[in-house]
């Protein structure tokens, strides 16, 4: 109504703030007033659960001192109802007599009782309100005792129940001297009222629209709303309403943001769940000793206010709390700030930490109002000790708002309460359900039918649930009445609220009206144009179809792709790892990817964390042969025994302590769980050197350990024109008995490697061990896999047929640059594949 008259927005609470103000009375900040009411409760009731109760009795609380206020009894009515009333009644006034009390030792007051209050100042003032639908019992104490003679209040008054309260308030206010005038709605308000339906032109000018559920009925209005604001109407022109905001806000908001429409979310929601309140929280949890959890969480905050100059690494290792965090980097500030003992200083502190982070928040509305809000609420905590503070700041939180999503400009999302009065060509309601316009109204639990019907014999007169029903009517049909003669309305109905099916509102029944389906869906993002296949003017257009175009050569079977791993060119290196050469044998997308893409894993996810310990577990294994063969220990009793007697222990924990010093350890070290984990990895390798009979017999003699292989005699030739390559490897064990020699390979599993048969297609064939053998031994020896998990010893003879085959599959491979999806034919290898999330091969 402000915007429409060209005024400044002023509202009876302001206008009463302020005459307060000038008369020394200050109003009761929400945390002051629950700490407050929580210590009535206590003090009157003493109760088991204070905080508990007063939260239950806070509405009844506030609607007894309203009365009282604006009944002029005042104090005495509360204390003629703890005495006089029902014994459940008289609980609540005794609860709201005490509360009152301690207000009043503070000279500070409720919020509800600001209107009566500051109509007992007795300061008259000339006042004319415009388009009220209705006036509440405190407003209209107010205008009683404020308004001056001849003041102009212009008032809904419908015929009927609907109007009985507005027609008792008029009568008030003529006693007094007041001109109250009949607003008098046109159009649909008018209608609504008179319960006819609409007929005409009036039925022409609205739709009534229902959808599936309220994410397609906000996808459909922001759509509309979208088309209107690119034809070149005016934001003020438009008004978009839902009645319970809070239900709508996250989902208008998200929807918004995916179609590029800005969206105002005025309804506020706690300080504590906007990211300064979070920052602020974990201060406090943090400055209590500094517990680990707490502490890290802090440290990676985004709005951290210091350097960060903590060692994560050996934090995590470590997982200090308290005096253990000293010497990892904790900023002195925030040590600083640990040692406050009262509120006044913690309080202080605080407000030096956050206070800089004004310039970081300059575009962002909301986290820039929450910092200003918690700046000025922390006064409330200055006379706190050290305890309270704590205590206090998680309901300071909660109790500090700040509007949900302020922004600047765009579309706002409003309830009718703050939206009639206006002149809007386009109106948009959502939510016009059963249980969501109107909101259901029903009795108080603690003032029921029954107290209610006590409180008018004590000469104060709450609203009935009924009144209430028709206030919800009012409103709504005040908002009607906003919009112009040639505008147009839209409300929507949502079939299905959260998984439940709801029917639609009685309001669209008051009006004649049957809710239709949209029949075209509008398009409002890029997003939903992809949905529907629309993808003309799509930015991605090009991308998305030669993705689509990789899907259907898939499918149909078609010659491989880059999708499948074909580069269009030979690919010819100089030399491959043995476990190169594994992997593109048992898959060429394997090799592909792995060693051409090379994707990086998330380390700290754990990504290669098992790869890691398998590496760690060999460079053990070889510290403990090195050192014995250091000592000229060669047979394999020798060896036991050397290891056995603190050789394993001293070779574990000296690769343990280099691999933690490294820049940036492996994963597996810095779990939680290591030192568990570091107990079951020694043990495995401590009951791998008690078995005699396969990991190390007493009889053997060690040759060699960690032996690097290399493209030897026995390998020339085998593919003919392809004798260029070079094939490495590392054998960790070679060892000679009964006059053969023998190469060793540790797995830390319980299965041995098994590579493609080309000739079979099944995952059957030996390549590690087989190239050792021929590489190392020129074809003489045997090869064992040892699995450290089960304790298993696997010997493996070398087969030069399968060794030609695979080759010759390989070398086809690598001239052609085609590396796409070939694994066995039964698709074993694709169980354990550390690419799947890359592969697009049909038979996984």
């Amino acid at each position: 109504m402000a915007r429409r008259l060209g005024v400044p927005y002023r509202t009876l609470a302001g206008l009463a703030r302020e005459l307060l103000r000038d008369g020394g009375l200050l109003v009761a900040s929400p945390y002051r007033a629950r700490r407050l009411l929580v210590q009535a409760v206590r003090e009157a009731l003493a109760p088991k659960d204070p905080q508990g109760l007063a939260a239950a009795l806070e509405g009844p609380v506030r609607t007894l001192l309203l009365l009282a206020q604006a009944s002029g009894q005042g104090e005495e009515a509360l204390a003629r109802l703890a005495k006089g009333a029902s014994p459940r009644l008289a609980r609540v006034a005794r609860a709201a007599r005490r509360y009152g009390e301690l207000l009043r030792g503070r000279r500070l007051l409720d919020p509800v009782e600001v209107l009566p209050r500051a109509a007992a100042l007795g300061k008259r003032l000339p006042l004319r309100l415009w388009r009220y639908p209705y006036l509440g019992t405190g407003e209209l104490a107010f205008l009683k005792g404020v308004a001056a003679p001849g003041s102009e209040v212009e008032l809904l008054l419908p015929e009927g129940a609907w109007g009985e309260a507005n027609r008792r308030a008029k009568e008030a206010l003529e006693e007094v001297g007041l001109k109250v005038r009949p607003l008098e709605l046109a159009g649909l308000g008018r209608a609504f009222l008179q319960g006819r339906g609409l007929q005409g032109r009036e039925a022409d000018r609205v739709q009534a629209l229902r959808f599936p559920d309220m994410e397609a009925e906000v996808r459909h209005v922001l759509a509309s709303l979208k088309g209107l604001l690119r034809e070149g109407l005016s934001p003020g022109e438009v008004t978009l309403v839902a009645r319970d905001d809070r239900r709508y806000g996250p989902l208008v908001a998200a929807v918004g943001f995916d179609q590029g429409l800005p969206v105002r979310l005025l309804y506020r929601v706690p300080v504590g769940e906007s990211r300064v309140g979070s920052l602020a929280a974990l201060l406090a949890q943090a400055l209590q000793d500094f517990p680990y959890e707490a502490t890290l969480r802090l440290l990676f905050h985004p709005l951290f206010p210091w350097e960060r100059k903590v060692d994560l690494d050996q934090a995590r290792l470590r997982r200090p709390s308290g005096e253990a965090w000293k010497g990892l980097g904790l900023p002195g500030e925030l040590l600083e700030l640990a040692q406050g003992k009262t509120g006044g200083e913690l309080v202080q502190g605080l407000r030096r930490a956050l206070s800089p982070l004004r310039k970081r928040l300059e575009g962002w509305p909301r986290e820039r109002a929450a910092l200003e809000a918690l700046l000025e609420g922390l006064g409330e905590l200055e006379e706190e000790d050290r305890e309270g503070f704590f205590q206090g700041i998680s309901e300071l939180l909660y109790h500090l708002t700040v509007p949900a999503q302020p922004g600047y400009g765009g579309v706002e999302l409003h309830t009718p309460l703050a939206r009639y009065g206006g002149a809007f060509r386009h109106l948009f309601v959502l939510g016009m359900a059963e249980g969501l316009t109107p909101v259901p109204v029903a009795e108080d639990p603690f003032l029921g039918l029954s107290e209610v019907e006590e409180l008018e014999r004590f000469g104060l007169f709450p609203e009935k649930p009924w009144e209430a029903a028709a206030r919800e009517a009012l409103v709504f049909a005040a908002l009607l009445g906003s919009l112009k003669e040639d505008g147009e309305a839209v409300l929507t109905y949502p079939e299905v609220v959260e998984g439940r099916p709801v029917p639609m509102s009685p309001f669209l029944e008051r009006l004649g009206l049957e809710p239709q389906s949209p029949g075209r869906t509008l398009v409002g993002s890029l997003v939903e144009a992809r949905r529907l296949g629309l993808w003309e003017e799509d930015p991605l257009r090009e991308a998305m179809e030669r993705a689509l175009e990789a899907e259907r050569a898939r499918l149909e079977g078609e010659a491989s792709s880059p999708h499948h791993g074909a580069t269009g060119r030979p690919f010819l290196p100089a030399s491959l790892s043995v476990s190169q050469l594994e992997d593109l044998a048992t898959c060429p997308f394997r090799f592909y990817a792995k060693h051409l893409l090379r994707p990086r894993g998330d380390r700290e996810a754990g990504d290669g964390d098992r790869e890691d310990l398998g590496t760690f577990v060999h460079q053990v294994l070889a510290r403990v042969f090195r050192a014995a063969l250091e000592k000229d220990a060669r047979r394999g009793e020798e060896v036991r025994a050397l290891a056995a007697g603190g050789l394993l222990g001293e070779a574990f924990s000296r690769v343990e302590e280099e691999w933690k010093g490294r820049p940036n350890p492996p994963f597996f070290l810095r779990r939680p769980d290591w030192p568990h984990r570091r107990r079951w990895v020694l043990g495995l390798l401590a009951r791998a050197f008690e078995d005699d009979k396969q990991f190390l017999r007493g009889d053997v003699k060690i040759v060699g350990v960690e032996v690097e292989a290399k493209l030897g005699r026995g390998f020339r030739g085998m593919v003919p024109g392809y004798e260029g390559l070079e094939v490495r490897g590392i054998i960790d064990r070679v060892e000679e008995r009964s006059g053969s020699r023998f190469y060793l390979d540790y797995k830390l599993g319980s299965t041995s490697p098994r590579v493609k048969d080309p000739r079979t297609g099944k995952l059957s064939a030996d390549l590690q061990l087989s190239l050792y053998i021929l590489l190392h031994g020129e074809g003489r020896g045997a090869g064992v896999y040892y699995l450290l998990a089960s304790r298993e010893a696997k010997t493996v003879n070398l087969d030069r047929g399968a060794l030609w085959a695979i080759f010759k599959e390989i070398r086809r491979t690598l001239k052609s640059g085609a590396f796409e999806p070939r694994p066995d034919a039964k698709a074993e290898a694709c169980r354990s594949c550390p690419v799947e999330l890359l592969c697009r091969y049909e038979g996984r």
